[in-house]
């Protein structure tokens, strides 16, 4: 019994520290059992307030690569917008933000065989920061926050060794204390993260006229939908610095930070202004000793253990198999491996293959390693079929590929977003290994390079591609499209700006991809008016195109007409009625041509529920009654910037599409605030309306 037990003990501790999920390591310790310090002397014990001088790694941006505005970069900088609050272009702005995005089927669809909850992790966007010099002793973190607050979700602190490897650690996470600083330097403090109207708010502001602003974009009906922690809306209206207590929560130098948010609750677009890291960068206290941890004696391994095997003896074991299973598959992996070991039976339960049919390692990022591959992920996910490895920061090829070699054909979806490691051969990888995947998830993967991609062409069996913010181009996915164009449901170009044949793409996805159920183009750069109304079938420029393709290179010309003879690439379309099941369309900043949204909506209208027309200025009237008359099963429209529509267009779709339940009017002209607040009151829908930044006594409502 004694060997036992001492052997399910080091056997826990094995598992523990192959995962890395200890607690230990997501919140460090400054035990004095475990830490000593050596107090140091030194002149320079002044507080240094630092803004970040790069960004290093991040998930999204509402902003264009090849912009300034609204892109994450701007948080490199001193306070720009901070005290003022609204809408600004010199903000960090995410890509999206509440419930919208995650009910939509394309979403549903990519997280629906990930049935292992994992608690714990909410978080849906992240930033990595860098500051110019170590902090020794960290004081606190201040987040200006500008527009619609409230959604940060975890922080973590970077730890580089000799070799620039960074392990980050967590520090906070909400609904953990912190403070808010108001425009009036009040600070509040915050204990338990469950913010309400008194914590909020000073005397002299006046609540009631503030509370209906704050219900007036929360849609209850989506509410319940989340899996959040942040409470909806998540905070008052009113510019403030969000600051994180940061002294004593760990004790090596560093000049890394990382934030984590969940938007899904948020009214509108999160906006930050910058981020100070403010510490003393001179060692005020000490070469850090760190002893080795604390090793419990034999007897109180066999104590623990010997207690541990009887209760599992009298309970869990005695259940049959598949009950056990089942009960198995309702824990979180940190739960699972500790289950596993408690007993040889629980061991054999827990870490069956079955149980890894569906992994989601992205809650685990942090402490993904090539160890925990090699030693332990290895021997259990031959039954992997649902992986993620979203996130994770420095998995090696050799590793990479004994884990998909291991999945091999079993393999059906794989979610490698914000992987930067990942370099051409890992494409390779996928491809030969996994044959039979079906949705592949890439987005934010910048650094592959547009040739690093052409391996995919020969995948035959994708139903969803998410290609976000990559340098994807024609050469892969012509001929990509060309061999899925059978099975291709859903795809995300967005922001892809070195596609280089825009139209080309286009076409055959419209042509050929009568399952298409899902198309986002936002931000996609080349899509010019003759390509537009090329794809629904009206008179167009042929010369003009031709005219595109001899601006390319040379090499550039051939490569594209061989291509374009591979997959018969159609001149012209007649009609897209066959595109029975396309419901979420975004053309987010791609400025389609007058006219073309009616044929557009004439031909595929019936099934649409989403459709996104932002800052897309040539939308006009007859466009929109076009929606209203065709597009009766819409749910959410985005007219953002639209300065041509007029109230009457809008009251056509109010009254006809009776299942809209998002409608942003941001920086419509022409719609007045008081017509809108007359709408708000007479219909049920989610309204969205942004303003630039102000300073006003009233701040705290909606429309000012």
């Amino acid at each position: 019994m004694i060997l036992t037990c001492t052997g399910l003990y080091l056997l826990r501790n094995q598992l523990v520290n192959l995962l890395n999920l200890n607690d230990t390591n997501e919140n460090i310790s400054t035990n004095d059992d475990s830490i000593q310090s050596e107090i140091l002397s030194t002149n320079n014990n002044t507080l240094t307030e630092q803004t970040p001088i790069a960004i290093r790694d991040f998930s999204s941006q509402y902003g264009s690569n090849r912009s300034d505005s609204y892109v994450v970069s701007n948080i490199c900088s001193h306070a720009e917008i901070y005290p003022l609050y609204g809408d600004s272009t010199h903000a960090l702005v995410f890509r999206t933000y509440g419930p919208w995005w995650i009910n939509m089927p394309s979403y549903k669809e990519t997280i629906k065989n990930f049935i292992r909850w994992e608690n714990n992790f909410t978080s849906r966007d992240f930033i990595d920061i860098e500051y110019k010099d170590f902090v020794y002793e960290c004081i606190s973190l201040n987040i200006y926050e500008t527009y619609n607050p409230g959604t940060l979700e975890v922080v973590y602190v970077g730890k580089e060794d000799e070799y620039g490897n960074v392990t980050w650690h967590r520090i906070w996470s909400f609904p953990q204390p912190f403070s808010i600083i108001l425009c009036d330097n009040e600070e509040i403090f915050i204990e338990n993260g469950r913010q309400t109207i008194d914590d909020l708010f000073s005397d002299h502001v006046n609540t009631d006229s503030m509370v209906p602003s704050l219900r007036l974009n929360t849609d209850n009906r989506q509410k319940p939908k989340c899996h959040t922690h942040h409470t909806n809306p998540p905070a008052a209206r009113l510019p403030r610095i969000v600051k994180i207590p940061l002294k004593d929560k760990f004790t090596f130098p560093t000049r890394l930070i990382r934030l984590e948010f969940d938007h899904s609750t948020a009214n509108y677009y999160s906006e930050i202004d910058t981020v100070v890291l403010s510490g003393k960068i001179s060692p005020t206290n000490s070469i850090v000793i760190e002893d080795t941890q604390h090793i419990p004696s034999s007897s109180t391994i066999i104590q623990e253990n010997e207690s541990d095997e009887k209760n599992c003896s009298a309970n869990l074991t005695k259940l049959p198999f598949d009950i056990l299973f089942i009960i198995c598959s309702y824990l979180d992996l940190r739960s699972l491996v500790r289950l596993s070991s408690t007993c040889h039976l629980l061991h054999r339960q827990c870490l069956d293959s079955l149980q890894f049919q569906s992994l989601n390692l992205q809650p685990y990022w942090n402490g993904i390693t090539n160890y925990s591959i090699e030693n332990f992920f290895r021997y259990h996910c031959t039954q992997t079929r649902y992986l993620s490895l979203a996130w994770t920061k420095s998995i090696q090829c050799s590793s990479f590929n004994q884990l998909l070699n291991i999945c091999s054909n079993n393999l059906v979806q794989l979610n490698l977003a914000c992987c930067q490691y990942l370099t051409g051969q890992y494409i390779k990888i996928i491809v030969n290994y996994c044959p039979n995947i079906e949705v592949l998830n890439l987005e934010n993967c910048f650094s592959l390079n547009n040739l690093d991609f052409i391996p995919l062409k020969y995948l035959n069996h994708i139903r969803i591609l998410n290609v976000y913010r990559t340098k994807i181009d024609y050469r892969t996915l012509l001929p990509f499209i060309d061999n899925n164009k059978k099975y291709l449901e859903n795809i995300n170009l967005g922001s892809c700006q070195n596609l280089n044949d825009p139209i080309g793409i286009l076409k055959l996805l419209f042509a050929r991809c009568s399952n298409l159920r899902s198309i986002d183009l936002w931000r996609t750069c080349g899509l010019t008016q003759n390509g537009f109304l090329s794809v629904i079938g009206l008179p167009f420029d042929i010369g003009e195109e031709k005219r595109r393709i001899l601006n390319l290179s040379k090499d550039e010309q051939e490569e594209l007409a061989l291509i374009y003879s591979s997959v018969n690439m159609p001149i012209e379309i007649n009609t897209i009625m066959h595109m029975k099941y396309l419901s979420e369309v975004d053309l987010g900043w791609t400025d389609p041509p007058p006219g073309f949204i009616k044929s557009f909506v004439q031909q595929i209208g019936h099934s649409l529920i989403k459709l996104f027309l932002t800052a897309c200025r040539r939308v006009n009237n007859e466009d929109i009654l076009a929606v209203s008359e065709h597009c009766l099963q819409l749910r959410q429209l985005d007219l953002l910037g639209s300065s041509i529509i007029v109230e009457t267009s809008i009251e056509s779709i109010l009254t006809r599409c009776l299942y809209l339940e998002f409608l942003d009017l941001s920086f419509c002209d022409k719609i007045s605030n008081e017509t809108l607040s007359i709408w708000i009151c007479q219909y049920k829908n989610c309204f969205k309306r942004s303003y630039s930044p102000m300073m006003n006594d009233d701040i705290y409502t909606e429309f000012t």
